[in-house]
């Protein structure tokens, strides 16, 4: 007669439950990894600002000729507004422009209260006000300084120094600069 090794069954059956509870983690790692990734999917530029904004995180608009950093003071629909110490900036999120973090906030940001609903709502508002501001589009080698004259279904005339008209695309509009 042979021997048969004995089997503990219990070390055999404690086995089997790591293993099991082991691959259900697994499994219960990538589907959270799937629905995080479908959800960061379905999000707009717009949403993602906003998480930006209310983190308090420091950020950057690009576009040629010209990247300026700060923080976010507003965000809601294609319309981003930064506070970089010496201006405030407001970025066309339907735009040629990028928007690039730069340092992740230790403490909180801010909510998103008030304020204009649109890139062109906020166009709008210079209109009415008449204040000075500065056009960052990569269609010229310059920001395009003046007062808004009235903002059209898809463009916006502006009067710059010289009494110059500029009729701007809106669509090509990166960045507006409010000086302080």
């Amino acid at each position: 007669m042979t021997d048969k090794p004995k089997v503990d069954l219990d070390d055999l059956a404690a086995e089997l439950r790591q293993s099991v509870s082991r691959e259900i983690r697994w499994e219960a790692e990538d589907v959270e990894a799937d629905a995080l990734k479908l959800t960061l999917r379905r999000r707009s530029l717009s949403d993602a600002v906003a998480e930006l904004l209310h983190r308090g995180d420091t950020v950057s608009f690009v576009t040629p000729p010209l990247t300026v950093t700060g923080l976010l003071t507003h965000c809601r629909g294609d319309l981003a507004i930064m506070d970089c110490g010496e201006a405030t900036i407001s970025a066309n999120l339907a735009g040629p422009v990028v928007v690039r973090r730069e340092r992740s906030s230790r403490s909180g940001g801010s909510s998103s209260s008030g304020g204009s609903g649109s890139f062109r709502a906020r166009l709008s508002e210079f209109e009415l006000t008449g204040e000075a501001v500065g056009i960052i589009t990569p269609s010229t080698a310059d920001i395009v300084l003046g007062h808004i004259n009235v903002v059209g279904t898809d463009h916006l005339v502006m009067t710059g120094p010289g009494n110059i008209d500029w009729y701007i695309p809106l669509p090509t509009i990166a960045l507006v600069v409010q000086a302080r």
